[in-house]
């Protein structure tokens, strides 16, 4: 008994890394990248919400997660804000996020995006 749970263990073991290498072989072929883009000339949290809803609506975003420094405990520091961006290949680039970034800019701040992952 104890012989056939040991090789079912190892043929769970077997089988769960081929997939692991069956998926990381599907992502290397394109399907899904994420991407990080710092992101200058922000000068409030309404504007990162701004940023975020444009980047969601842009074709073939994924997800969006905007990370903004922190400045001693509290306050933000809002000249280093990054947006970390997944993205399927295939429907969009980069420079689509980077436009998105910067036709969202208004009257008080413009935003300029750039690519560092």
């Amino acid at each position: 008994m104890k012989i056939n749970q040991f090789i079912g263990f190892v043929f769970l073991i077997l089988f769960v890394g081929v997939l692991g290498q069956a998926r990381a072989a599907e992502m290397d072929q394109g399907a899904v990248h994420q991407v990080t883009l710092k992101i200058d000339g922000v000068g409030c949290g309404a504007c990162v919400s701004d940023i975020r809803a444009a980047l969601a609506k842009t074709p073939g975003v994924l997800a969006v997660e905007m990370k903004v420094g922190k400045r001693w405990f509290l306050w933000s520091d809002l000249s280093d804000v990054r947006a970390v961006v997944e993205i399927d290949h295939g429907k969009t680039t980069p420079d689509n996020l980077m436009k998105a970034v910067e036709e969202v800019s208004n009257s008080m701040y413009t935003y300029h995006a750039r690519l560092i992952e």
